[in-house]
């Protein structure tokens, strides 16, 4: 590893690929942003004194200063609530109580689900879609290019999406999840 050695270039470039996931490690973990600031400083400060000592055979780098961050935050929290925090509170803290893993996952499992119900669609239902959502265009910019009228693409759209709608909503109550209305309108 030449960051290991010495080399300047390749440290930054190894600093670069991991500051990140650290950081947002950390500043899910802890609230106050300069705590945070002060904390992933620390870290990589860490980071710099025990670079010789790093074994690959044991893991990534990433996982390496990932490790590092964990133990400072348990290091930080300790530190402020030396009494008080128990170790169910702790594991909370390293769970990170962020509602944006579970969002993600949400709206990576929805992305799927309407990217199966598109590919479903005749070519030139996909071709709209495209048009709208891939390459940005209005819907009266979609119907010229594809050489309808502007009243005949909403009206598909609109067809479409409240297909796509009921599809979504059964889909959901067969799985058992919440029951919710989309709220997809067809503007321009």
């Amino acid at each position: 590893m030449l960051a290991r050695k010495g080399n300047e270039e390749a440290f930054r470039r190894l600093y670069r690929e991991i500051y990140d996931p650290v950081a947002s490690y950390v500043n899910r973990r802890v609230k106050n942003t300069a705590d945070a600031e002060d904390l992933t400083a620390d870290i990589f400060h860490k980071f710099l004194m025990r670079l010789d000592s790093y074994d690959s055979s044991k893991g990534s780098v990433l996982t390496w200063i990932v490790s590092m961050a964990r133990h400072g935050v348990i290091d930080h929290y300790r530190r402020k609530n030396p009494v008080t925090l128990d170790s169910h509170e702790l594991a909370d803290v390293l769970a990170g109580n962020s509602p944006g893993v579970l969002q993600s996952l949400i709206q990576d499992e929805n992305q799927r689900r309407v990217r199966t119900l598109l590919l479903k669609q005749p070519a030139e239902i996909r071709e709209m879609f495209e048009l709208r959502y891939g390459q940005g265009l209005r819907v009266r910019e979609v119907a010229e290019v594809m050489g309808i009228g502007p009243d005949a693409a909403k009206q598909r759209f609109a067809r479409t999406l409240k297909k796509f709608q009921l599809e979504l909503k059964d889909d959901h109550n067969i799985s058992g999840s919440p029951k919710g209305e989309n709220s997809w309108a067809v503007t321009d």
